[in-house]
C-alpha cells in the first residue's frame, strides 16, 4: 500500500510540474520599424507611438527585437515603402513574426473662426501597415484624418497628441486581431 502512495504522489507532483509548461507557446518576436515622421517640430509623436506599441504588446506573449538590429534590416531610419515585399524582407532579416510600420505626413491645426466659438480644425494623414508571418495576414492603409473642436475644450490638453494617440491604438488593433 506504501508504494501505491508513494506512486500516486510521485505521479502528482510530475503532473504538477510538466502541466504549467506543456501549454506555453513561444513568444511571437515583434518588429517595430521606427516611426516615420515627416512633421516638422513634432517630436512627441514618434514617444507615443512607441508608447502605444509597449502597452499592446505586453512581454509574455510578444518578444520585442532590439532596435539596432530592426535598423540595420529597415536600411535607413525613415522607411517610404510599405509594400508586403519589403516587410517581409525586413521580417527575414530581423526574424520577426510580425512587423509594424507606420508612417506620420501631416498632424496641423489651424485656427477656424465660425460664427459662434473659435474652433480649431486637425488635419493628420499617414499610413499604417504590418505584415504577420504566422497568420500570413499582410495590411496596409493610407489613413487620413480631419476633426474640428472648440478651442477652449483645448487648453489644459495637447488635443493634436491625445488625437494621433487614439488613431495608433485603432490601428494597433488591427494587428492583434485574427480575422
Amino acid at each position: 500500500m506504501k508504494k501505491i502512495m508513494n506512486f500516486v504522489l510521485m505521479a502528482v507532483l510530475a503532473v504538477c510540474f510538466v502541466l504549467p509548461a506543456a501549454g506555453k507557446a513561444e513568444a511571437a518576436k515583434l518588429a517595430v520599424v521606427p516611426l516615420a515622421n515627416h512633421v516638422e517640430d513634432n517630436t512627441t509623436a514618434s514617444m507615443i507611438y512607441m508608447e502605444e506599441i509597449m502597452d499592446t504588446f505586453k512581454f509574455p506573449e510578444f518578444d520585442m527585437i532590439a532596435e539596432d538590429v530592426v535598423d540595420k534590416a529597415v536600411g535607413s531610419r525613415d522607411i517610404s515603402d510599405f509594400s508586403k515585399a519589403n516587410l517581409e524582407r525586413i521580417a527575414r532579416e530581423s526574424g520577426a513574426d510580425i512587423v509594424i510600420a507606420m508612417s506620420l505626413d501631416k498632424l496641423d491645426d489651424k485656427a477656424l473662426f465660425p460664427r459662434r466659438e473659435p474652433t480649431l480644425k486637425l488635419d493628420m494623414s499617414g499610413e499604417f501597415a504590418f505584415l504577420n508571418k504566422v497568420t500570413g495576414r499582410y495590411y496596409v492603409k493610407k489613413y487620413s484624418d480631419d476633426m474640428e473642436i472648440e478651442e477652449i475644450l483645448t487648453v489644459r490638453s495637447d488635443w493634436k497628441s491625445e488625437e494621433f494617440a487614439k488613431t495608433v491604438r485603432s490601428y494597433l488593433k488591427k494587428v492583434t486581431q485574427f480575422k
